[in-house]
């Protein structure tokens, strides 16, 4: 399979008179189709990186590749659109709207790129309610759900425009070990029936081993890269 995420050379320092560097030379691929999962200590550079990748942050130098796209040269709008229509994310602190109810959320990438919803919209939005097992309570307000049906209207969310990768800071940090089971096998389920990459950042040992690769960060430098199959 072809790299889908590609980084070259990438620091990232913050600060101008205290200087402190958070990545250090990294080079990373991951390819298009993939399971990975990130480890390493709080303050490694684990979140920095996903930032990166993500495009939401821009590293201080080295070079950034999008589905073939150089991303570090682009202008915000550029940006905004990459993510829009590439990129879904899917944080441990959910991020719903709570005046919104499930559907409307699970909307709202779509809204974001165009005011004008279709039937068609709505239906794709149904769909991956019914995929994510939340059809029940698609009209419920955000916080009349359970923690674990909140987090798989943020999955159902970071799929609305069809991405070709999903990137999960923490998906499962906030949940007991049943919801932990349900969101992780799910996630699972989106990447072999879509193909869409996964990069996940965890601290739970047993969803890290379950990815097809684990990459361990440390000290904002990659100290280790193992394969373990599918």
């Amino acid at each position: 399979m072809p790299n889908i995420i590609t980084l070259k050379n990438i620091n990232k320092v913050y600060g101008t008179t205290i200087k402190t560097q958070v990545l250090n030379n990294i080079n990373l691929s991951f390819e298009e189709g993939s399971f990975n999962s990130i480890i390493g200590a709080s303050g490694s550079g684990k979140s920095t990186l996903l930032n990166i990748m993500g495009t939401l942050d821009n590293p201080t130098d080295g070079e950034v590749f999008i589905d073939s796209k150089r991303t570090d040269t682009m202008n915000k709008n550029e940006l905004a659109d990459l993510r829009n229509q590439t990129i879904g994310f899917i944080f441990q602190f959910h991020y719903l709207l709570p005046e919104f109810t499930c559907l409307e959320n699970v909307l709202m990438p779509y809204q974001i790129q165009s005011s004008k919803l279709t039937k068609d919209h709505i239906n794709r939005a149904e769909e991956l309610l019914d995929l994510v097992g939340l059809s029940n309570v698609k009209n419920n307000l955000a916080t009349n759900m359970s923690g674990g049906q909140q987090q798989r209207t943020a999955i159902a969310r970071a799929l609305m425009n069809n991405p070709k990768i999903v990137l999960a800071d923490e998906p499962t940090g906030n949940l007991d070990s049943e919801s932990t089971e349900n969101i992780y096998q799910l996630m699972r389920d989106i990447n072999k029936k879509f193909n869409t990459t996964f990069i996940i950042i965890t601290h739970d040992k047993g969803i890290a081993e379950k990815a097809d690769r684990i990459v361990e960060i440390i000290d904002g430098k990659v100290k280790m890269e193992m394969e373990l199959g599918s």
